[in-house]
């Protein structure tokens, strides 16, 4: 009797059916891993602009209302915004990243901060609460 070698048809049908199982479980907790990332890019580039603004300061006694000004480099695909009502006094500054929609992180420095830490960074989650970091 001539023994072929190899899978049959059924084998290779079931060894796929448990690597999508496999991969369908797996591709949601990526996503989560990734957008976990690009907020902790937007935190940490709040804190640099943090860095840079009180250098800013230190050479010009105001705050920079454009990051251009700032000797700082921003993450790729994030954007910052910075708002003040008077540039000596504080500022507000926006976070956003491409990828996470939705999402933001912000910090307020000065008078700008009244009701909450100064430096702090919270960044909106998509159900609408805030997680509030500690200035280190």
């Amino acid at each position: 009797m001539n023994r072929r070698t190899g899978f049959t048809f059924v084998e290779l049908l079931v060894v796929m059916a448990l690597m999508g199982a496999l991969s369908s479980m797996a591709v949601p907790r990526f996503r989560e891993y990734k957008t976990r990332a690009f907020i902790a890019a937007m935190q940490s580039d709040l804190g640099n602009l943090k860095i840079a603004q009180e250098a800013y300061w230190a050479e010009h006694q105001q705050y920079a209302t454009d990051t251009t000004n700032l000797e700082m480099r921003i993450t790729a695909n994030v954007a910052i915004s910075i708002t003040s009502q008077d540039a000596s006094g504080g500022y507000t500054a926006v976070a956003t990243h491409r990828n996470v929609p939705g999402r933001q992180c912000q910090m307020a420095m000065g008078r700008e901060a009244a009701p909450r830490e100064p430096g702090a960074i919270s960044c909106d989650p998509a159900n609408g609460g805030s997680t509030t970091l500690p200035t280190p």
